[in-house]
């Protein structure tokens, strides 16, 4: 009996879980196919007479029934082992036995006895390849956790002392920056000082590297090659979080998310001031929207702002940046297609000296020009003019 459950499990067992494996795998690729589609649903219906959305959707349900299909061969396969086990079992109880109560070497109720022991045996077997789907399920969802579980967590903040300093001074020293699948790197030696109260306009064609160059000064990502410093002190992993406390950003990765307008704002932070709120809907002007709104700050923002305007979503990643009166402002065409006089007040507020900030902003409008005291120019991830 021993040997024969080996066998049951032993062929088979590893060959269910890597098609539960992969039938997870196919079914949540079906399902992101369809909540890409839902997320970009206008570009679907404007493309006219295609169905690539339908194609792609049955050539992915296809993979998924394949898989399926397979795994399901496998339960079928120790359903079968099932049966053979239990008649293997039973027809030897039945042979043995006979022969050895008709050699009266066991009596009857010897028989029944062990006959009972050995089928409470086979049905719990039974039970446990009945079982096994779930079991499949579990080890299956086990794995997924942990293929998240596993992944490199960045550390926690540590706080450093020096970036409470009233000046806030950031120096890229010979930074280099590279991405996978690519031979050249999209920054190549850049060395940049960002001094208190800076106004740095950054320019370059397409591909230059100024989104890098932003990405890198916010902390979203570090370099390939080269240090960041922050009032003289190296920038590690686990003063990230601290860092981007103090920095303000409004980058293309950024939209509104669902949930309130306040907390699109504030992440929910309640160290905030409501008057710091105040005064960042006003110096972004969102004030007057926010009044025309039935719940005012607590209404309700869909994903990506989808029952808002461009420059309402707009607006709202930029009060956001700007609520926690951060040290150092990094832009990347945060007025674009904002009206030309709310785009100019906006403007002159960042760009005022008094303001308490370094800013730093990519943008191709010209009015940056003479309202930033430093223009820097990139080209093929190299600074090429510093003014």
């Amino acid at each position: 009996m021993l040997g024969l459950i080996y066998v049951v499990f032993k062929y088979t067992i590893t060959k269910g879980l890597e098609t539960s494996l992969l039938e997870s795998k196919q079914k949540y690729k079906v399902a992101h196919w369809i909540q890409e589609v839902a997320r970009c649903i206008v570009s679907f219906k404007l493309s006219g007479k295609t169905s690539h959305a339908l194609e792609k959707n049955d050539y992915l349900t296809e993979g998924y029934l394949k898989a399926r299909e397979n795994h399901f061969r496998i339960l079928v396969l120790q359903f079968i082992q099932m049966v053979g086990f239990k008649i293997l079992v039973t027809g030897g109880l039945l042979i043995i036995g006979g022969l050895l109560v008709l050699n009266q070497e066991m009596n009857i109720g010897q028989f029944v006895a062990a006959e009972i022991i050995i089928l409470l045996v086979i049905s719990s077997v039974e039970k446990l390849i009945v079982g096994l789907e779930s079991f499949y399920d579990v080890l299956t969802a086990l794995e997924k956790l942990g293929q998240v579980v596993d992944m490199e967590v960045e550390p926690q903040q540590k706080d450093l002392e020096l970036l409470d300093q009233e000046d806030f001074k950031v120096e890229l020293d010979t930074i280099t920056y590279s991405v996978p699948d690519r031979q050249k790197p999209i920054l190549d030696g850049i060395s940049l000082q960002i001094n208190s109260k800076d106004r740095i306009l950054i320019r370059g064609t397409n591909g230059a590297g100024k989104s890098s160059v932003l990405h890198l000064v916010s902390g979203l990502i570090e370099p390939t090659k080269g240090n960041i410093f922050v009032n003289g002190v190296r920038l590690k992993a686990e003063n990230l979080n601290h860092f981007r406390s103090k920095v303000g950003q409004s980058l293309k990765l950024e939209t509104p998310f669902e949930g309130t307008l306040l907390n699109n704002i504030t992440f929910n932070d309640t160290t905030i001031p409501k008057e710091d709120v105040l005064w960042a809907l006003e110096v972004t002007g969102l004030s007057h929207i926010v009044r025309e709104m039935d719940n005012g700050l607590d209404t309700m923002i869909f994903p990506e702002g989808k029952q808002i305007s461009y420059t309402v979503a707009k607006k709202i990643v930029l009060a956001r940046s700007l609520v926690k009166r951060p040290k150092l402002l990094v832009l990347r065409d945060p007025l674009d297609q904002f009206d030309a006089e709310e785009a100019d007040r906006i403007m002159d507020y960042l760009t005022h000296p008094d303001r308490p900030w370094s800013l730093m902003v990519v943008s191709d409008d010209p009015k940056w020009v003479t309202r930033c005291g430093r223009i820097i120019n990139l080209a093929d991830g190299k600074i090429i003019n510093n003014e």
